[in-house]
């Protein structure tokens, strides 16, 4: 059953900050524009709001009911983590500190998809051909734009830079063949929303920058971060509503909002300066995989079990703080 006359946040908060934050790929091309070397500032600001996302999964366990997973489920909290940091520095190892890095993106790739696609479950989940159409395209059109940014990134195909002009031309037609698609079956069904439609972009555009920036870094920075305000926003009304029914949940202790946000503000400002660590091994810089990519790997395999609502354990912790009750 669909979700969307139910808020979050509230209709206005959610549409802004989970549905359609487009102002922030916006508010980061006007500086990547028009700021010349202060864009340095705002990138480090897109940064820490990255970070920031990645700190507040590990504020779960402040949850007792999550901590306790740790003991209960040693197998899939305690075991597979340890043997995928083994794993990881083992190809590290073999293959050099990058080919790490190219794992994780990998990773990466199949978190933020699946948070697009779990977002639009969450709002708008429905038995129609335009709500599967939607999960599908989702996928197929994140897939082909993240499959050219390894031509371009990666590779850096000369074929690739010889047609580019014609690739991002390409895509951008299918793109608006794909909304004229979905659009279509909205009114057939009479199931026509333009939140859908501003969610479905928005699923797209993260990755888009990808198409038109030269830095990865600056794709992330004007991409990724509507996928790390979607996630904060979520989170912290999740935990705002724990925080004050606490008094009934022994298991989550009271703190203040302060207290969540200084967390946050000390684990992303470490995490920034350290991933700037110059530590040299075998000619390579691994400050930055050393320790804030080890914690962003855990971050993508946790969410794959704290957000899961097959779970008894996600619909018994996590549902009931979600939506707002009227």
């Amino acid at each position: 059953m669909s979700n969307i006359n139910k808020a979050v946040i509230s209709k206005s908060y959610d549409y802004w900050l989970i549905i359609f934050p487009i102002w922030l790929p916006i508010l980061y091309f006007i500086s990547l524009s028009l700021l010349g070397n202060f864009h340095f500032f705002v990138l480090i600001t897109f940064l820490l709001l990255g970070e920031i996302h990645f700190g507040s999964t590990y504020y779960f366990f402040k949850d007792k009911n999550y901590l306790n997973l740790l003991f209960d489920d040693p197998y899939i909290f305690v075991f597979w983590p340890i043997l995928i940091l083994i794993g990881c520095l083992f190809f590290g190892y073999l293959f050099g500190i990058p080919s790490i890095l190219f794992l994780i993106l990998i990773f990466n790739f199949y978190h933020v998809n699946r948070q697009s696609a779990g977002i639009f479950k969450l709002f708008f989940f429905e038995e129609r051909t335009s709500f599967s159409l939607s999960i599908f395209f989702i996928y197929f059109l994140s897939f082909s734009i993240c499959l050219i940014g390894v031509f371009k990134f990666i590779f850096e195909l000369e074929l690739y830079f010889i047609y580019e002009q014609y690739i991002i031309q390409f895509f951008i037609l299918l793109f608006l063949l794909t909304i004229f698609i979905i659009i279509f079956f909205m009114f057939k069904e009479n199931s026509f929303s333009l939140k859908k439609i501003s969610l479905f972009f928005t699923s797209i555009s993260i990755f888009a920058p990808i198409l038109f920036l030269d830095k990865m870094i600056d794709v992330f920075a004007m991409g990724v971060s509507m996928h790390y305000m979607q996630y904060i926003a979520l989170t912290y009304i999740i935990f705002k509503r724990k925080n004050i029914k606490s008094k009934d949940n022994l298991n989550f202790k009271s703190y203040s909002v302060s207290y969540y946000l200084i967390f946050l503000l000390i684990y992303a400002v470490s995490m920034v300066y350290m991933s700037g660590l110059n530590i040299n091994y075998k000619g390579e810089n691994v400050g930055l995989y050393l320790i804030p990519v080890v914690f962003q790997l855990f971050h993508f395999y946790l969410d794959m079990f704290f957000w899961k609502f097959s779970k008894l354990h996600t619909r018994t912790n996590l549902s009931p703080y979600l939506f707002r009750k009227n």
